[in-house]
């Protein structure tokens, strides 16, 4: 059955200027775009003078397992989102080579309730697949998942053959289809890693015109340093490099943001192709164990809580080392927990929950890690307004809301608002200052282009029907930390490889599927 979209503003996605044109498209394919189109035996549908873009594309999720748990993703296309790009930060669901990884992400995504029975890249298609998500999902192969897989997640140098063999096996997730390579040098067991092991691990992707994608090993105080480290390994990769949540991180650092820019440019005329994404807040949001002094600051949040939980005398000691650290507590927002007994405070600072609870903050968050370390979600003030807005100005950034999918009810945690808020607030931002088709585009066909996904991202004939009908007066998003999953409006109806998805205000559809990148 044909459906003819008639009396639209077309954004094409490519960053031309909106025009009056008809869409016809057929099955999972658009068909024509002109003026006045005609076609019998068409579905017609008035777009009643509303813009008509490309789905947009999420470069930065955190849907691995989520998706398989809750495949409608209501969060993400209520704002347009058609496809999000996961395995970000280092973290993928493969390849999964050992019991120990197997485990691992059993226990990380235990809310899930997912068995990991898939080895590889291909094997967790086939389940993506199976699942049916409303949203187009295409992942990159996180290094971290990698090196756990020939050392585990313990601090130990990595001999020669270790490097060889997660360079061998991230080949082989390359072959298989996935978009990527991804670090996240913050993390265990990232955190261990080496330049020379990164290096030799990228060269996976040479030729292969796919991108290395990192959450940098600093973001605040060694800021440069780890940008400028991040150049050397997409040199050794495939000089394509994605910098995930670009940001400076901590006031003491904001000053640096001319620096990093500059160093981008002279890196990208150089020969190095340099994209980034960002979310558009001011306020991170990360596991509350980030704040945990040694020997915590450098254990997976599962070990934390292994290692404090039911030994008294380890909380104690720990409550009296974030007392000497003098943490902002009240600065530090509960975005989500686990333990039902603080879970009404999300929203609030931890300082206001401890009073509120008669409790010194100190003890608090220690209660949280010794229960609740791998689900205990906090947000963090310290970054700078001024340098988001020139972070956004910039052409090659996209958006990106470094969230999971999840439902409404928060059954599977809660998100920072970024997961049903960042595409109205990115648009909102951007196209305030360089005009509606320069946001689509970078919503759209950049994202599209960067990650290699072929026939997506613009409105022509012969490219896949992922399409947002939406009014740009009325799109915005309603999200805030303490109601992180009420739905953005503005969006009238998404189309996922041709199927109306989201209409009124529901998912309506659920066509999507892993795309493998080749």
């Amino acid at each position: 059955m044909k459906t003819l979209i008639r009396n639209i503003r077309l954004c094409d996605g490519t960053g031309t200027p909106l025009r009056s044109h008809d869409l016809l498209f057929e099955d999972d394919r658009i068909l024509a775009i002109g003026e006045n189109l005609n076609c019998f035996r068409a579905e017609v549908i008035d777009g009643n003078g509303l813009v008509l873009a490309p789905g947009f594309v999420d470069v930065h999720a955190h849907s691995d397992l989520s998706i398989l748990a809750f495949p409608d993703s209501p969060g993400k296309i209520a704002q347009g989102v058609a496809t999000e790009i996961s395995g970000n930060c280092g973290l993928s669901p493969f390849p999964v080579s050992t019991d120990e990884v197997k485990d691992h992400l059993e226990k990380l995504y235990k809310n899930c309730r997912i068995p990991v029975t898939w080895t590889d890249f291909a094997s967790f298609a086939d389940k993506v697949d199976e699942a049916h998500p409303a949203v187009n999902q295409a992942f990159l192969c996180g290094h971290n998942t990698l090196r756990a897989c020939v050392s585990g997640y313990r601090n130990s140098p990595l001999t020669s053959q270790d490097t060889l063999k997660m360079r061998d096996m991230l080949a082989l997730m390359l072959q298989q289809g996935a978009a990527g390579f991804s670090t996240g040098l913050l993390y265990n067991p990232g955190c261990f890693s080496t330049q020379e092991e990164l290096e030799t691990t990228a060269s996976a992707l040479r030729g292969t015109g796919k991108v290395y994608a990192t959450h940098l090993r600093s973001e605040g105080n060694t800021l440069l340093e780890s940008v400028q480290e991040a150049v050397t390994i997409a040199r050794a990769a495939d000089n394509r490099l994605q910098i995930s949540h670009l940001k400076t991180a901590g006031k003491d650092n904001w000053h640096k943001l001319p620096d990093v820019l500059s160093l981008l440019e002279n890196a990208r005329n150089s020969g190095v192709l340099i994209h980034a994404d960002r979310y558009p807040y001011t306020r991170a949001m990360t596991s509350l164990s980030v704040i945990l002094p040694p020997p915590y600051d450098r254990m997976p949040d599962q070990t934390i809580q292994e290692e404090l939980e039911g030994h008294p005398e380890k909380q104690e000691q720990l409550q009296r080392d974030l007392k000497t650290k003098s943490c902002p507590w009240d600065d530090i927002l509960l975005c989500s927990t686990g333990d039902e007994r603080f879970a009404a405070g999300r929203g609030k600072d931890i300082q206001t929950i401890a009073d509120e609870n008669h409790l010194p903050p100190e003890k608090l968050c220690t209660m949280l890690m010794a229960g609740h370390a791998a689900d205990t979600m906090a947000a963090f003030h310290g970054l700078s307004e001024e340098n988001l807005k020139k972070i956004l100005a910039q052409e090659f950034l996209c958006c990106g809301t470094d969230e999971t999918t999840r439902p409404a009810d928060g059954s599977l945690g809660w998100s920072h608002p970024r997961g049903y808020g960042s595409f109205p607030e990115f648009f909102r931002i951007v196209s305030a200052e360089s005009g509606i088709p320069e946001a689509i585009r970078r919503m759209t066909s950049l994202p599209a282009k960067i990650f290699r996904l072929e026939k997506r991202g613009i409105l022509k004939p012969g490219y896949f029907a992922d399409m947002v009908l939406f009014d740009p007066e009325c799109y915005r998003s309603r999200a805030d930390f303490a109601c992180p999953h009420r739905t953005a409006e503005g969006v009238r109806y998404v189309w996922v490889n041709g199927v109306l998805s989201w209409q009124s205000g529901n998912v309506t559809g659920r066509a999507g599927y892993c795309l493998r990148v080749h």
